[in-house]
């Protein structure tokens, strides 16, 4: 087993020793580790995470140096590591002169770093490892002069679920009945826990708690703080049980800061905090690179306004508002939210809620509207609906084109074929007027215009907007789009009376003419409606760069654009048409099922599950004396209801006269006749269970165009495996122990060699391996197109193997793939025709090994591709190598970036 040495500064408390705690969880069965703990700093006090570390590494490994420093070498000369990894740069905590020697150019390992600072001056870096483990992208910024392998391993973020409130506060003798807010960190000025005790003393009933050690170093800084610690916040010191805290609190305020000359880096609070979903409040500091953005739970702190602060926490933690409504002389009361809705998926359903939940927490009213029935659960959950079933739709004047340019395509559509020009402008301004006249009946004085898929999460702007509306008729968000000027109507404020001064629409026609009457561009709703208000003088127009920035701090869009086009394109490969999908959701809840009938009899069918962005094209050869019927069903993901159909015909007639107005379809990779795929499937016992399973879920693949599928059936391997061929002849034993070698290994290392040398180098083959206990995690049509993926992948990226396992680490990271060094749980990869007499000559000229570590051996600096997510698991059943039942293993234990 490879011998792994960490060095590390210290193991008293903080991100540092926690982080290192974490590798060496994921790592202890993989390495043989040893530890060197440069100092004990602890003082016998600050030892939760040390006593951690001390409980996983075995005694007789962990050293912690005295005085003498030296002795380090000493211990490295006795261990002669394989590794050794610096959990922090030499230069901050080591000797010159016992440094250069772990340096020394005649080493025998690889010396790997990590830092846990972003302020270091790289230009004073003395001493080069081999390579850097990074726990943030800044440092990979911050190093990026040097020329040294660098990756990124961050701590890992695992949801937990909240387990119930009321009995976690209660196991920690707190107060369920009060809000409680939570921080933790070393009592440090960069952690600034002086701002965190100013927010406590502005809320004095409700509960804050700060989980942290006051090390001695810093008394100057926290005995301030202490002596004035106000009555409501707790000090509980240095906790082993703080994920207790993170699960019970109700908003988890980080208020560090840093400086310039001591930054912070990546704090592993955060990741936690976001881990078990707790509302989170930080500071956007320039270190994080913008990288807590994509996440729900986190908000930020304003730098330079602490009122607006203590308002944000005072949203986040749900708490009544009228105080401060009163010092903008607004009554939320008097005002509704004018929710436009399109129920038609349970997602929808359920995002819909939210926002009505999140509006109704403000004291406002909701008012949905919608042109398709309201279910009953939103009908109950609004103060009132509307349900118009005149469901008005046009064409779009303006936007008659789209284009779309990946990789492999670029397709434009004229959006006038196969009806993708509808356009539901008339249908949303219907939603706001009828809302807006219910409201006036009704004596609400200001409506707001909302989507259902815009999520409040901070109400400071809306009465910010309701304070504007006391004085103007409107407050709308101005844009410019191309076809000119135009106002935001996904949310917009106004006065229902002044709104309702607009016409009444009932027609298409109606909603076209205002184009005209109003002199707008087109007849795309916010552009009509800014020609429709731009002369009036008594409405507040706002900045669209502050509007989008506040708006962004306000919701919490999940953006159910609805934009989609279904149709079939002409192509530039001669007698093909391409039937195209392309949709633009960034949230979506729906199943297509995609069928395909040549002359009414099914050819192809693909199903794809939609959660956001996806875009899907097919390339159908096309015969002139054939029907062919193009079929997309529409289903709700959750309910798996049948929403819509859309079926297009294409016969000769359409093929010639009415496909190239829909648009064009270029295929911008090489089209030529794919390669020829032969599929080898070791087998043992055929007619075992476990093989008749693989052997049902592989054996499909053999009868699609140009794939070959072959069984050879292997003997098993029972004497003991030959040593003086053996790349580790003292780990060959009669039976499987832990990283032993045992007869089983050997029969396997033979199967896949003797079948890779008799595949001969050809130029149109790939050869794709399958061990007998393989099974396909995916339709056989996906993994056939994955395959022929696969291949692109490999002739651009000079791949020798391609893998559809999982893997164990990372080298590089692209779009559509991965690649590594490592190669793993070999039951199914590729070999390129073209370059197998490579791996013949590797296979003459090289020791065995088990397989997956034979391949990473010999082809250790050869990068190897995988996908993303695995496409094949092993199936559970008995392990000819193991002598055991194996369990089925889908994604792997452990995703580990380090290999060398």
């Amino acid at each position: 087993m490879t011998k792994l040495l960490f060095i590390a500064p210290h193991l008293s408390t903080g991100g540092l020793p926690q982080y290192l705690t974490k590798k060496i969880e994921l790592l202890k069965d993989i390495y043989d580790i040893y530890l060197v703990e440069w100092v004990d700093c602890t003082g016998g006090i600050l030892v939760v995470t040390r006593n951690k570390i001390v409980n996983l590494i075995d005694s007789n490994k962990f050293f912690t140096l005295g005085d003498n420093k030296h002795e380090l070498i000493n211990i490295i000369h006795r261990i002669q590591p394989d590794i050794i990894h610096l959990e922090e740069i030499p230069e901050f905590f080591m000797d010159d002169e016992i440094t250069r020697q772990i340096y020394t150019q005649n080493r025998n390992y690889s010396i790997v770093e990590t830092s846990h600072d972003s302020s270091f001056d790289t230009n004073n870096k003395l001493f080069f490892p081999d390579k850097f483990m990074f726990v943030s992208d800044w440092q990979i910024q911050q190093y990026k002069d040097l020329d040294i392998p660098k990756i990124l391993v961050e701590y890992p973020i695992e949801y937990i679920e909240r387990p119930n409130r009321e009995e976690s506060l209660t196991k920690l003798g707190l107060d369920p009945n009060k809000k409680h807010v939570l921080h933790v960190g070393l009592y440090t000025s960069r952690k600034n826990q002086a701002e965190f005790f100013e927010y406590a003393k502005q809320f004095p009933d409700i509960e804050f708690h700060s989980l942290g050690n006051r090390a001695e170093n810093f008394k100057w800084y926290w005995e301030p703080l202490a002596k004035d610690q106000p009555s409501n916040l707790t000090w509980w010191n240095e906790r082993s049980d703080v994920d207790a805290f993170y699960q019970s609190m109700d908003l988890f305020l980080f208020t560090s800061k840093g400086t310039n000359t001591d930054k912070e880096t990546m704090p592993l609070v955060i990741r936690e905090a976001i881990s078990y979903q707790i509302p989170t409040l930080i500071y956007n500091l320039p270190v994080y690179l913008d990288y807590f953005n994509k996440f729900e739970t986190i908000n930020y702190l304003d730098f330079n306004n602490k009122e607006k602060n203590h308002k944000t926490i005072k949203s986040l933690l749900n708490l009544n508002n009228t105080e401060f409504s009163q010092e903008l002389n607004i009554n939320p009361e008097e005002e509704a939210f004018i929710i436009s809705t399109y129920p038609i998926t349970q997602a929808i359903i359920n995002t819909t809620k939210e926002c009505i939940e999140a509006i109704k927490s403000t004291g406002r009213k909701v008012i949905l509207t919608s042109h398709i029935p309201i279910p009953e659960e939103l009908d109950k959950l609004a103060d009132y609906s509307i349900n118009d079933n005149h469901n008005i739709l046009t064409k779009h004047t303006y936007y008659s084109n789209a284009f779309f340019h990946y990789f492999d395509y670029s397709a434009y559509i004229n959006l006038k074929g196969e009806n993708n020009d509808v356009y539901h402008g008339p249908t949303c301004y219907t939603n706001y007027y009828n809302g807006s006249a219910l409201a006036q009946g009704l004596g609400i004085k200001k409506v707001y215009f909302l989507n259902y898929d815009y999520i409040l999460q901070d109400s400071f702007y809306i009465d910010k907007i309701s304070s504007i509306l006391n004085h103007k008729d409107a407050f709308f968000g101005k844009d410019k789009a191309n076809e000119g000027d135009q106002i935001n109507t996904c949310f917009l404020g106004i006065c229902p009376e002044f709104f309702l001064q607009k016409p009444k629409i009932k027609t298409a026609q109606q909603y076209d003419n205002l184009m005209y009457e109003w002199g707008s561009e087109s007849n795309g709703l916010e552009n009509l409606m800014y020609h429709g208000f731009k002369n009036n003088i008594n409405i507040h127009w706002e900045e669209i760069n502050k509007f989008q920035e506040e708006c962004d701090k306000t919701f919490n869009h999940k953006d159910f654009t609805q934009v989609e086009y279904f149709t079939v394109l002409p192509t530039n490969i001669p007698n093909h048409f391409s039937p195209f999908i392309q949709i633009s959701n960034n949230k979506d809840s729906r199943i297509i099922k995609y069928t395909l009938t040549k002359n009414n009899k099914v050819i192809k069918q693909d199903e794809y599950v939609v959660l956001s962005k996806f875009s899907n094209y097919d390339l159908v050869e096309f015969d002139f004396k054939s029907v062919y019927v193009v079929k997309w069903d529409i289903f709700d993901l959750d309910t798996n209801k049948l929403i819509n159909s859309k079926e297009i015909k294409v016969d000769s007639d359409y093929y010639n006269y009415k496909l190239e107005k829909n648009g064009n379809f270029e295929y911008k990779l090489p089209f030529e006749i794919k390669p020829k795929v032969k599929i080898i499937h070791l087998l043992t016992h055929p007619e075992d269970e476990r093989e008749q399973r693989s052997i049902k879920s592989i054996s499909p693949l053999g009868e699609y165009e140009n794939i070959e599928y072959t069984q050879v059936i292997n003997k098993p391997y029972t004497d003991l495996p030959p040593v003086e061929t053996c790349n580790r002849p003292n780990d060959v034993q009669p039976e499987p122990g832990y990283y032993k070698l045992a007869p089983g290994h050997y029969g396997c290392f033979r199967a896949h060699t003797d079948a890779i040398l008799s595949s001969p180098q050809e130029n149109d083959v790939v050869y794709l391996f399958f061990e007998c206990d393989a099974i396909l995690l995916t339709e056989s049509q996906l993994f056939v197109d994955k395959i022929y993926q696969a291949i692109n992948i490999s002739q651009e990226k000079n791949y020798t193997f391609f893998s559809f396992a999982h893997n164990y680490e990372i080298f590089n990271e692209y779009e559509t793939h991965i690649d590594a060094g490592m190669f793993t749980d070999a039951h199914a990869y590729l070999i390129m025709g073209d370059k197998i007499n490579k791996v013949h000559n590797v296979i003459n000229n090289s020791k065995w090994d088990a397989f997956d570590l034979w391949v990473t051996n010999n082809f250790r600096e050869e990068p190897k591709g995988f996908y993303k997510e695995p496409l094949v698991f092993q199936a559970k059943g008995y392990s000819l190598i193991d002598k055991k039942i194996s369990e089925t293993n889908i994604k792997g234990d452990i995703k580990l970036w380090i290999h060398f």
